[in-house]
């Protein structure tokens, strides 16, 4: 094959999921030119890839962007986003493509159900089991984060100095974020200085924390890039993250990293691929997961996955 398109609209952390499958396709079709499709927004992901040729920008027109496709002409198309607008898009340039297999109903089913029907191994794994037929192999070297040079960071740049740790403390959604008692909880408790990233919603959590806690916490909340905040995440002594992009992220810069769960699970085979990880959850909760990719208002109205979290496991580690 000497070209080979791989789709993948978004969101972040599912885009920093299928990177082993571009690399694999390098590594088994070395004179192939890898494209992506993804979101205009989320094209930079991208930009200090290796094992990537060219990203093509989706912009809210598929027929311009498949018309654009089809002059280059491309020997197999890879879907590792499987939604409606991706298949439409490979009937467009008139390819039967490669599918992953998300196993969307399994977790829909555990959700409702609580009984677990999903195959007990990383959605990484799954993904590669589903494109059996491109004969690329799982080197097992984990996830692919390159930072771009231009947001490489300097922390005392930025006002940190010494050794720290970064929370990153947002989430897509509200029952897959601490709540901030807890935070407030983890900031005191932790004797490490903190650095807490986030984007422009997380911008007042972090500035309340960064004001109760001015000796210990640095807020750089909406202050920097994915990229800037991927280079601070590379030099911290460790990370604290929710079921987020920045946890992937984390994972694919090598990364002991504490996970706080909520209304999500680790189960769903979405967690830290092939770094050392703690998970801190109400593993004993009924009610958990309440749902595939978080909510933002908890369905019952208790919240009790994120208020009765007991951060133990994360002082006791790090106090050693």
């Amino acid at each position: 094959m000497n070209k080979i398109l791989c789709i993948r609209f978004s969101s972040i952390g599912d885009i920093i999921l299928t990177s082993p499958i571009i690399r694999a396709l390098k590594k088994r079709y070395p004179e192939a030119e890898i494209h992506i499709v993804t979101k205009s927004q989320n094209a930079h992901l991208w930009s200090a890839n290796p094992y990537v040729h060219e990203v093509h920008a989706y912009q809210g027109n598929l027929w311009s962007l498949a018309k654009q496709l089809r002059q280059i002409g491309f020997d197999a198309v890879v879907d590792l986003h499987k939604n409606v607008r991706s298949f439409l898009l490979s009937a467009l340039l008139l390819k039967i493509p490669y599918q992953i297999n998300k196993f969307t109903s399994e977790r829909k089913h555990w959700v409702k159900t609580k009984i677990n029907n999903l195959p007990q191994k990383h959605l990484v794994e799954r993904y590669f089991e589903a494109l059996t037929d491109l004969d690329i192999k799982n080197d097992k070297l984990g996830l692919d984060y390159f930072i771009p040079k231009d947001q490489e960071m300097n922390p005392e740049d930025v006002g940190i100095h010494g050794p720290y740790v970064v929370y990153a403390i947002g989430g897509q959604h509200v029952t897959k974020v601490l709540a901030y008692p807890k935070m407030v909880e983890l900031c005191e408790r932790l004797s490490a200085k903190i650095v807490l990233i986030g984007d422009a919603k997380d911008a007042l959590i972090g500035a309340r924390l960064a004001h109760a806690y001015p000796e210990k916490v640095i807020n750089l909340c909406h202050q920097t890039s994915i990229g800037q905040s991927a280079s601070l995440v590379k030099q911290a002594e460790y990370v604290i993250s929710h079921d987020s992009s920045m946890m992937h992220i984390a994972a694919a810069l090598k990364k002991k990293i504490f996970v706080i769960w909520g209304s999500t699970h680790a189960g769903f085979g979405m967690y830290p691929y092939q770094t050392e990880f703690v998970s801190l959850e109400m593993a004993d909760l009924a009610c958990r997961p309440c749902t595939t990719q978080g909510t933002d208002i908890c369905p019952l109205g208790h919240f009790d996955c994120m208020h009765k979290i007991s951060l133990d496991p994360l002082i006791d580690a790090v106090s050693v």
